[in-house]
């Protein structure tokens, strides 16, 4: 319990000196010189050992995975997940380890205190950390507190103690080569148990059996670019001279121009910064020691006795504006009124007006309430348009003798017509009469059909108004009359 102690209390020492080494100060009085850097990403393969009450047999087999971040330049932590398997044997006595864990540690980069060079190449690092294990111990011919000789010792959710350190190699700014040696304690009374041998009474090894792992690194370096600068990240600070970008400063203000303030031609800007450097004495002159020339005429405002002249018109050598004599009121009516004469307005196209068509009963001439909409559109384009005429078709299905279907198609017009000329107010004269009878039938069918029985409105286009033909009168309702064969 006194070591575990000792070292919870190490651990959070080292963790709060390097956190405190990040502290940051007021804005504004201090600017940090450590550039967003990367992650470390490595794998670990060695040859774990344990150093128990009995002797290692080699190899063993180890294997983890861990991500290293610097919180300095000197400091870093780091996380490790590893499996490892290893082999004791004295004679007849033998066991067998397996090892699973993972730990938090805290690496310190020794030899970063040197600043002679950009990037490190050889890197030594000291680490101490704990963590969690699980391990498993098989044993043959070796003596338990129990009186067992052979077995299994299982053991979960153990906390552990881990010490090392190791050499890295840096390869390039992806990518580097460690080796490093870390040991690690078991807390507990099963520290002395990795071996399965436990020591009790016998001043054979120390209380606690040791797992050695010396191992290779192969360390890659992720990380894009920094969101808040949009600048590549450099290479963990670790392997970064913390000096490198206070050079980079000190030879950007080394190569800076000294200051000269001399004014050739007096104008108020100094020679480093002026692009006209021989302006004539009292001219004006812009920021840049440019001859102003305020209205952009090409003659500059100590020459131009215009210097605000009119956009859009030529000048003279003076800079005065060349703007012809302005019309007169009467020249402009008199310009406009041709303008409009000559302007040929298109004629209106009576050829394209769509009338509804009017819809009877069988037998019918009456007009139903439901066709009263459509004879308004048609008496709504006739007011609006006083100069078109429309002709009024009427039409039958094919029902009845073809005398009977005339006449019935004639008396379907004229009751059209004459609601527009009674109700609307239509003029007789623009509303021209033809009838159809049964001839052009919308729907192709012998039966009845009220698409067929209607009347149809058309712009007129030089037709004249057809007489009544002959027969008796058509269209009072009910049964058709008549034998169609017969022709009545």
């Amino acid at each position: 319990m006194t070591v575990r102690k000792l070292f919870s209390a190490l651990f959070f020492a080292l963790v709060s000196f390097a956190l405190s080494a990040q502290e940051s100060t007021p804005t504004g009085t201090y600017r940090s010189f450590s550039p967003a850097d990367q992650w470390e990403l490595g794998v670990d393969l060695g040859l774990p050992f344990i150093v128990g009450d009995i002797d290692a047999k080699f190899p063993g087999i180890g294997a983890g995975l861990h991500v290293r971040k610097s919180l300095d330049h000197l400091f870093s932590l780091r996380f490790n997940g590893n499996y490892f398997s290893a082999k004791n044997e004295e004679g007849i006595r033998t066991s067998e380890n397996t090892w699973l864990s993972g730990s938090g540690q805290v690496v310190v980069a020794v030899n970063n205190f040197r600043f002679n060079k950009p990037h490190r190449k050889l890197l030594i690092n000291v680490f101490a950390g704990v963590g969690v294990n699980s391990y498993s111990t098989e044993f043959t011919n070796i003596q338990q507190t129990d009186g067992s000789t052979s077995g299994k010792i299982e053991s979960s959710a153990t906390g552990h103690l881990e010490l090392g350190a190791g050499l890295a190699f840096r390869v390039g700014p992806r990518f580097n080569i460690g080796l490093e040696h870390t040991v690690y304690s078991v807390f507990g009374g099963r520290a002395d148990l990795l071996d399965s041998d436990e020591n009790v009474g016998r001043p054979v090894t120390t209380y606690r059996d040791l797992l050695q792992f010396p191992h290779l690194s192969l360390n890659f370096n992720l990380g894009g670019t920094d969101k808040k600068t949009g600048l590549k990240k450099s290479e963990p600070l670790y392997w970064a001279n913390p000096m490198t970008q206070i050079g980079d400063a000190i030879a950007a203000l080394e190569a800076r121009p000294v200051y000269d303030p001399t004014d050739t031609d007096g104008d108020g800007i100094i020679d480093a910064i002026d692009q006209e450097i021989n302006s004539p004495a009292g001219a004006r002159v812009d920021t840049r020691g440019v001859t102003l020339d305020s209205d952009g005429d090409k003659v500059p405002d100590y020459k131009d006795k215009e210097p605000f002249s009119p956009p859009g018109f030529p000048v003279d050598a003076d800079g005065v504006a060349q703007v012809p004599k302005y019309t007169t009121e009467p020249e402009v009516n008199r310009i406009v009124d041709a303008k409009i004469a000559a302007i040929k307005f298109p004629e209106p196209k009576t050829n394209d007006w769509f009338f509804p068509s009017v819809n009877f009963a069988d037998n019918s001439y009456a007009l139903r309430f439901s066709e009263y909409e459509k004879l308004y559109q048609v008496a709504t384009v006739l007011k609006q348009n006083p100069n078109i005429n429309v002709v009024a078709v009427g039409h039958t299905d094919r029902r009845g003798s073809e005398r009977h279907n005339n006449v019935l198609s004639y008396n379907r017009a004229k009751a059209a017509i004459d609601f527009l000329v009674a109700q609307h107010g239509i003029d007789r004269n623009r509303v021209i009469l033809n009838w159809a009878g049964e001839s052009s039938p919308v729907v192709p069918v012998s039966s009845s059909s009220l698409a067929n029985r209607r009347v149809e409105f058309r712009v007129a286009k030089g037709e004249t108004e057809m007489a009544r033909p002959e027969g008796p009168n058509a269209g009072t309702g009910g049964k058709m009359q008549g034998n169609k064969d017969a022709g009545y």
